[in-house]
């Protein structure tokens, strides 16, 4: 149980963080981060396919640790 609140509550200190530090700053420092939208989109859609595939291969095997 302590694990999950610690968790929950660095989780919650990094949203609240990232918020004030984005309407912190101005529209041209935010640009470039604007720019790589469309790759972080596809990178984190390869991603998702290989920890799905990941899964899968995880489901298949007969002992749920590999190499044991």
């Amino acid at each position: 149980m302590l694990g999950f609140a610690v968790a929950a509550v660095v989780f919650f200190a990094l949203i609240v963080t990232a918020s004030l530090l984005v309407s912190a700053l101005s529209r041209e420092a935010l640009r470039p981060v604007r720019m790589t939208g469309h790759a972080v989109r596809r990178w984190s859609g390869y991603l998702l396919i290989t920890v799905g595939m990941w899964f899968i291969v995880l489901a298949v095997l007969p002992s749920p640790i590999l190499g044991s």
